[in-house]
């Protein structure tokens, strides 16, 4: 076997050798979309109904299951079916990856409680504390709410996609499905991700 020698990386800026092994690593991986540990009257997704929003474009509350005593799981696989023949794989997940982890190249989409230690420990330039900048232009940020709410103090500075949701009437939901995944795709667009989607 001949043994090709590492691309060298000599007069390329630092910034260019990192889109390299970013394009390197997430090339053909499946998207990782992060969703709220917690709970509470603000938020609106976390790992019970998060899923079945992104799959059927349906807001079931998510006290909905946990009154039903159903587990809430950490991690599930779905199939984004909107505007992909075939379908393509997704990770949603509550559980964000290590500090240090790759799996952060992965990461297209959060949605967010509206509170800044959501993301304490998390890789981005300024997250620690709270400037969340750097951290909204390589993931895309979503804040669900009732339309009748007012939102979060601590979204009103952030580059984050609102979700406006009717608390009693169904119908309006695939509107706000439509464009949570037309965000998604124009922000992977944007950022030229290698990722599966």
């Amino acid at each position: 076997m001949i043994r090709r020698p590492p691309r060298s990386t000599q007069g390329v800026s630092s910034a260019a050798s990192d889109v390299y092994k970013r394009q390197d690593y997430a090339k053909g991986k499946m998207p990782i979309i992060l969703v709220p540990a917690g709970f509470g009257s603000k938020v609106l997704f976390n790992m019970y109904n998060a899923a079945k929003f992104l799959q059927e474009e349906t807001l079931v509350t998510w006290d909905t299951y946990h009154k039903r005593g159903s587990a809430k799981p950490t991690s599930l696989s779905i199939k984004r079916r909107y505007k992909r023949s075939p379908s393509v794989k997704y990770r949603v997940t509550d559980e964000a990856p290590s500090r240090d982890s790759k799996d952060w190249q992965r990461v297209v989409a959060v949605f967010v409680s509206g509170k800044a230690w959501q993301f304490k420990d998390w890789p981005f330039k300024g997250a620690d504390e709270g400037d969340l900048v750097d951290l909204f232009s390589k993931i895309r940020g979503f804040y669900a709410q009732y339309a009748t709410e007012p939102p979060a103090d601590g979204i009103k500075t952030w580059n984050v996609q609102t979700l406006r949701f009717q608390k009693n009437v169904r119908h309006g939901d695939r509107a706000q499905y439509e464009q949570f995944w037309n965000e998604v795709d124009k922000h992977l667009e944007l950022n030229r991700s290698q990722l599966k989607y």
